[in-house]
C-alpha cells in the first residue's frame, strides 16, 4: 500500500501547473554537498559558514541516525578509521553487508549520541 502511495505521489504533475518564472531559471542552484569540503574539513561548521558565504542556496549533509535516534552530520557510519571507538568501545565490533561488501567496525548507529560525544 505503501508504494502504491509513493507511486501515486511521484506520478507526473498536474496539466495546470505554471512553468517556473525565467528569474527562477536564471541562475543555477548552487548545493555546497558536506559545506565547503574543499577547502576545509567536511561537516563543521566553519566548512557550512564558508559554503554561504561562496553563495551556496544550500547545504546538503550526510546524515546518519544513532541508536536513540539522533541525527549526525557524518558521511561515513563506520568510524573506527576517525576515532577512538575501538578502543572506547571494544565489545561494540561487528560486521555488516553495505552494498554487497562486507564492512567490520564500529557504526554510529550502535552508539547513543552520549555515548558519540566521549569518542575523540
Amino acid at each position: 500500500m505503501l508504494a502504491l502511495v509513493s507511486l501515486v505521489a511521484c506520478g507526473p504533475a498536474p496539466r495546470d501547473t505554471a512553468p517556473m518564472s525565467d528569474s527562477a531559471t536564471s541562475r543555477p542552484i548552487v548545493i555546497a554537498h558536506r559545506g565547503a569540503s574543499g577547502l576545509l574539513p567536511e561537516h563543521t561548521l566553519e566548512a557550512y559558514d564558508l559554503a554561504i558565504t561562496q553563495g551556496a542556496d544550500f547545504i546538503e549533509p550526510d546524515l546518519v541516525s544513532t541508536k536513540d535516534g539522533v541525527l549526525v552530520a557524518r558521511h561515513e557510519n563506520e568510524i573506527s578509521g576517525t576515532t577512538d571507538a575501538a578502543m572506547r568501545f571494544p565489545d561494540r565490533k561487528r560486521s555488516v553487508v553495505v552494498d554487497g561488501d562486507t564492512v567490520t567496525g564500529w557504526f554510529v548507529e550502535d552508539l547513543t549520541l552520549a555515548e558519540l560525544k566521549t569518542v575523540r
